[in-house]
């Protein structure tokens, strides 16, 4: 068993294919097909199910896949501790937010650490918490600044930025400056989709208040922030959004600002880590920068 032939397994059964492994990876679809062969001959085992449209783990490679990520990291860790430290940081930072650190915190995060490093370039993903966490587990992000906790013994969560939950309204709609929750329920509500940290959290704080989801008159669901403060702004329904993103719009006459008088709905903003995978030099130096500007 070598390294080439377990990092053609890792490929594989990420993208359920071998030719698009091949691609990744630079070897041919023969080549990827032997490393998986040997592999399998060697274990005694079969690891994959191959159909005509993909390629599947089947229960023993499933086992063997988070031990061939383990290997594969300790390989990058012991490259890594040994390797220069002085090392130039350069490449691409590859980050997923969601929406309110992506448009809050994250643009200064970014402008002081390309202030430091400025041969780095980013990929900048706003995605709901839940898909962030979800990319973490599968590899897919080093690095991710989330609203909201996900419970995974694989991630490690670090506590960066305290935040509030208030509600948006079209000054048409009346809403006073503090406004009950059941007085808010009379509203029609424009909501982010289902696993939106903020609407987590709210929901979250109805239940542990005894109070029932079905009262929630849900007009609309949409996916992206700049769609729900338009529907907000004419006056179609109201919205629970950050406090610190509603600092970004503050200036905008056709928003109001409420707090729920009988609630106090507090969050915070988290950097989200795989505790089992070794950061990639750049996104390791920006993990090292948050830990000192927030403390950690």
């Amino acid at each position: 068993m070598d390294f080439k032939q377990i990092e053609a397994f890792i490929s594989v059964a990420k993208l359920k294919s071998f030719s698009k492994a091949a691609n990744q990876i630079f070897l041919s679809q023969p080549t990827i097909s032997s490393h998986i062969s040997s592999l399998e001959k060697e274990l005694n085992i079969q690891l994959f199910d191959r159909t005509s449209k993909e390629v599947n783990l089947t229960p023993a490679g499933e086992s063997f896949f988070n031990y061939a990520v383990d290997i594969i990291n300790t390989r990058n860790h012991a490259v890594h501790s040994i390797a220069n430290f002085n090392k130039k940081i350069c490449g691409k930072l590859n980050l997923s937010c969601s929406t309110t650190p992506c448009n809050t915190i994250v643009p200064e995060l970014l402008k002081k650490f390309l202030d430091k490093y400025p041969d780095v370039t980013f990929n900048v993903k706003e995605r709901g918490s839940g898909d962030i966490i979800k990319n973490i587990l599968d590899l897919k992000s080093e690095i991710g600044i989330v609203g909201t906790c996900i419970d995974n013994p694989k991630i490690t969560y670090f506590n960066i930025v305290e935040d509030d939950l208030i509600v948006i309204s079209h000054p048409s709609l009346g809403l006073p400056a503090d406004i009950s929750i059941q007085e808010l329920f009379k509203y029609k509500f424009i909501f982010r989709e289902k696993n939106s940290a903020t609407r987590i959290t709210f929901e979250n704080e109805l239940a542990k208040n005894d109070l029932s989801l079905n009262a929630l008159k849900i007009l609309c669901e949409v996916n992206n922030i700049d769609t729900l403060i338009q529907f907000v702004r004419s006056g179609m329904g109201v919205s629970v959004i950050s406090r610190k993103l509603y600092e970004n719009y503050a200036y905008d006459t056709n928003l109001k600002c409420s707090i729920i008088s009988d609630l106090e709905i507090k969050r915070s903003i988290y950097l989200a880590l795989n505790s089992k995978r070794t950061l990639s030099p750049t996104a390791k130096a920006f993990f090292e920068m948050c830990k000192t500007e927030f403390s950690l």
